[in-house]
């Protein structure tokens, strides 16, 4: 049976059966109204459970079966996983290099050796693109360890918190990233070309903003809605970095706005904020800030608020810390399944 068969032998059962069969699945005490698509997932469990060795082997190359079992039980989906601690694709190589389950925490190292050049180094980071896959929910984090420009490989440190359920030895955790992220650059320094003497009242606004984001010292959430955002000025922009510029800046409603351009960041990641610094070095944050997409969706504005006058202003100097890079993502799919073992 191929997986055009297995898709249309479950569109041709019959919902009522559908349904009492994810009812009986999860041992339900109640019975409960099923989308079909939450029902059809749920046949598509039983299939791969009950049906033998061709659907089993089906599922096993099927990233799509496997988040659609997943999203219905993650403990079968782990289960029918094949183990394949090591995988390369565009050259990288990923492999699981060790692992330690401690209690609800489990730490796990894994390798990413570039095979055919240097595009690795040690800014390299997984851009967010990675997954994490358990028997039991859980929520995990990854970041970089070290580098070794020798051997070009990077090393990252997985850590998964279970939050209802420990690993057992022979629980599976899938691991998979499709994008990395090198070359990156940091910078902090002092805008020089902000003339804190000359700070005028901001007249033109931007109308209706497409707001993705924002944080307020103060409070939880900020009502970007009901902000006066400036207009970017493009033509007078000051560049900072590359992939980094001011568009404007002055007074609005008896507070200082600094307005920053951070340029295609979906495929760099580039981001960072201003700050004040008085005459005796002191830092001083934003009180609040809004990041809203230009029209396209490729670059990002983020309007930082300070609760400093014109008059107050005198007396800070403006400071920005950047994170940039100029290169594209590494693309690729690298998915590794492991097993947890028994400490010893």
């Amino acid at each position: 049976m191929n997986g055009k068969e297995l898709l249309q032998s479950m569109s041709e059962i019959e919902n009522d059966l559908i349904i009492q069969s994810e009812f009986e699945f999860h041992q339900k005490k109640k019975i409960i109204h099923v989308k079909r698509r939450i029902a059809i997932a749920a046949c598509l469990c039983l299939c791969l459970c009950l049906c033998g060795t061709v659907p089993i082997l089906a599922f096993a190359g099927n990233d799509f079966a496997h988040e659609l079992l997943y999203s219905i039980s993650p403990s079968i989906a782990q289960k029918l996983k094949p183990i394949n601690v090591s995988c390369e694709d565009n050259g990288i190589e990923m492999t699981v290099v060790a692992a330690e389950v401690n209690g609800e925490k489990t730490t796990i190292l894994l390798s990413m050796h570039d095979k055919i050049a240097k595009r690795l180094d040690e800014t390299t980071d997984l851009f967010d693109s990675y997954s994490i896959c358990t028997p039991y929910d859980q929520s995990g984090g990854c970041s970089l360890v070290s580098y070794d420009a020798g051997t070009n490989t990077a090393t990252f440190m997985l850590t998964i918190e279970q939050t209802d359920h420990i690993l057992l030895p022979g629980d599976k955790i899938t691991f998979s990233v499709n994008q990395l992220l090198s070359k990156k650059e940091h910078n902090n320094f002092k805008i020089e070309k902000i003339d804190t003497n000359n700070v005028y009242s901001i007249t033109e606004f931007l109308e209706e903003p497409d707001i993705r984001g924002g944080s307020d010292s103060e409070s939880e959430s900020i009502d970007g809605d009901n902000m006066l955002f400036i207009k970017p000025d493009e033509a007078n922009a000051i560049i900072l970095k590359k992939g980094v510029a001011v568009t404007g800046y002055g007074i609005v409603e008896g507070k200082l706005h600094i307005q920053v351009r951070f340029s295609d960041i979906l495929n760099t990641d580039n981001h960072g904020y201003v700050y004040l610094k008085n005459e005796d070095g002191k830092v001083v944050n934003c009180q609040s800030s809004v990041a809203f997409w230009d029209q396209s969706h490729v670059n990002s504005y983020e309007e930082f608020v300070f609760e400093v006058s014109a008059e107050e202003l005198v007396n800070y100097e403006i400071w920005g810390e950047f994170w940039t890079c100029n290169n594209a993502p590494i693309e690729g799919e690298w998915q590794v399944t492991f097993p947890v073992e028994k400490n010893e």
